[in-house]
Parts: C-alpha cells; structure tokens; sequence
C-alpha cells in the first residue's frame, strides 16, 4: 500500500521567489526612482516617493525581502510537508495584517494604488490561503490571530511614530527660523557637551540656528563678537537683548522668543 503524500511545497515556494524578487525590484524604486514598471506619474512612483514606503526608517520593500526570504527558508524545511505549510501560516498570517494597513493607506490617504504593490499583496493573500488550508488542520486559531493583528499594530505604530516624529521636525526647523529671523543669537564652542545638547535638541534643524562659534581654534570661530555680547558661559542664548546661560528647552525658547508654543 502506498504511503499517503503531504500537501505539495512547490506552490509555497514559488510563490514566496515570486515576493522575493518583486520586493527587491521594488526597493530600487524606493524615494521615488523611476523604473520601467514605474513610471513618472503612476501611481506605483507616488507611492514609493510618500513617506508611507518606510517604516521605522527601513524602506518597505526590505521588509519583504526579509518576509518571502523567509518563507522561501521555510519552503525547503525539514521534509514534512504538513509541518512546512504549518510553519508558513503564522508568518503568512502576519503578513497579510500589513499587507491590509498598506492597502489601506494607499487607498484612504494616498488616494492612489501602486500595481507592483497590490501584485505583492495578492501574492501574500495567496500564501496565506494555501497555508490555512494546508496548515489549518493542525494549527489553533492563537497561531493565525495573534501575529496578524501583532503586525498590524506594529505596522500602525511605526506609522504613527513616523508621523510625531515629522512633526516634531517640523515644529523644530520653525522655531530655529524663527530665532535666527527675530535676531537671537545662541553662543557655543564646539567641544561644549551642553552646546552639543542644545543642538541635538533640534535634530536636523539645527543647522537653521543663530549659531556663533566662539573658540578662536575653530575654523568658523567669532571670537570677538562673543566677547562684545559679554558670553562668559556655553551655550549662552541672547533673546529680545536678554541673556540666557545654559541649555534651553524648545518651548521655553519659543516662549522667550515669542513663537508658538509646541
């Protein structure tokens, strides 16, 4: 009597090398580079340029990468069949909660599809069905649930980080503007820990600051103008012809210089 076969791993790992080389192709096109299968103006490019084709600072197309590279190890595991697909489930049903929070956001924020990206989300909904029906039987529901939903809350929190941190960039870049335009001046040297601070507090908008460097060894250095303004400490702030010594949170410097407060 012959033994009975398993469920076949062939459709697992064609489809996972189908994610695979598709994500990679994507991640060229990541920031908005046009390619062939993207061209200027689709849809396909308006996503891939937004700031929904990162998450947590790692392009999209990385993540799958990482998901299909995995599924395809997977696809060559052990020589059960069953124990394969039941392996493939979990990670399928993660990856189908993303890929839902990514259709969504091309749907109701961008207002626009990607075709490529909809391909890759057909091809996990596709290993998420094959794996519940080969792997179900075996599987409880916890295995499917939890990491599909783990995923989307991973997902919408990465986007929601993203955004307070755009904010934060944004609040930060206009009170710096708004310092250098109102006149205030903000004296440092460059081995001063504080002053380092100070300007770590406005990440990337630190280079919009009224900055005066006043170590003479520096090659921007103004000495003689932080001696004028009577700086006896770093960092020292002038504001409104008031003087300031020591770190300066943002909101006090935007109360002090009359901005808006955060």
């Amino acid at each position: 009597m012959r033994a009975r076969r398993g469920p076949p791993g062939w459709p697992l790992a064609s489809l996972a090398a189908a994610g695979f080389l598709l994500s990679g192709y994507l991640w060229f096109g990541t920031g908005g580079a046009e390619l062939p299968l993207c061209p200027a103006g689709s849809g396909c490019q308006v996503v891939q340029a937004s700031r929904y084709a990162s998450l947590l600072g790692v392009p999209l197309p990385v993540y799958g990468l990482a998901y299909y590279g995995t599924l395809l190890v997977v696809a060559g595991w052990g020589t059960d069949p069953a124990r394969r697909w039941q392996l493939a489930l979990p990670l399928a049903a993660a990856g189908s909660g993303a890929t839902l929070v990514f259709l969504g956001v091309q749907r109701f924020v961008l207002q626009t599809f990607c075709s490529l990206c909809v391909l890759s989300a057909v091809l996990s909904f596709a290993l998420f069905a094959l794996s519940w029906t080969y792997g179900r039987p075996r599987v409880r529901w916890p295995v499917v649930v939890l990491p599909a939903v783990g995923a989307v809350v991973v997902v919408l929190g990465g986007y929601a980080l993203a955004e307070r941190q755009a904010v934060a960039t944004a609040y930060a870049e206009g009170l710096a503007r708004h310092l250098a335009a109102s006149g205030a001046r903000f004296y440092g040297a460059y081995w001063c820990p504080h002053c380092t601070e100070q300007k770590r507090m406005f990440g990337p908008a630190a280079r919009y600051l009224p900055y005066v460097e006043c170590d003479p060894r520096a090659p921007d250095g103004r000495p003689e103008e932080c001696r004028e303004a009577g700086v006896r400490a770093y960092p020292t702030w002038v504001i409104g012809g008031r003087k300031y010594e020591g770190t300066i949170p943002l909101a006090d410097l935007a109360r002090l210089s009359g901005y808006p407060p955060p």
